[in-house]
């Protein structure tokens, strides 16, 4: 039956077939704060990428001799070029940990890439299934502060 545009569950259930929901699992991966951002024309964009770390994790950032802590992080991707500014070598981390520790008060939105802007955080990954990097992610950092400060669009 359907009201107001929406299935009800008992209509869609088959009895061969076993539904499972799971929680999303936490994502493992590197993020990267954009610093700077290029316009380089052709619809091109050349994006400076700083690491993004918790200051305890630069202090006891230990790593084990043989341990797969560094991902291989691409240079291209779709339309915008990547340098990377850190000295520092990626590490492989809990991204929800991570950015929860860095931005307890914000609100954090998920964003297309091509609307970056500098204080933009990517988020990359290894896909074991297609043995390739990915983005998983690019996300803005929303202060409270700020938000409450946003106009109302005018037209």
């Amino acid at each position: 039956m359907i009201e107001n545009n929406r299935f009800f569950w008992s209509i869609l259930k088959t009895r061969s077939v076993t539904v499972s929901v799971r929680p999303r699992e936490n994502i493992r991966g590197v993020a990267f704060s954009v610093s700077k951002i290029i316009d380089i024309g052709n619809g091109r964009q050349t994006v400076f990428l700083d690491h993004l770390e918790t200051p305890a994790q630069e202090a006891t950032a230990r790593r084990r001799p043989g341990a797969n802590n560094e991902l291989a992080i691409p240079f291209k991707m779709g339309n915008l070029d990547f340098v990377y500014i850190s000295r520092r070598t990626p590490a492989v981390r809990d991204i929800g940990v991570l950015i929860s520790e860095l931005y307890k008060d914000a609100k954090i939105e998920r964003i297309v890439p091509e609307v970056l802007s500098p204080g933009d955080i990517l988020v990359f990954r290894h896909d074991q299934h297609e043995n390739k990097v990915k983005m998983v992610d690019a996300l803005r950092i929303i202060n409270p502060a700020t938000e409450a400060g946003r106009g109302v669009n005018v037209l």
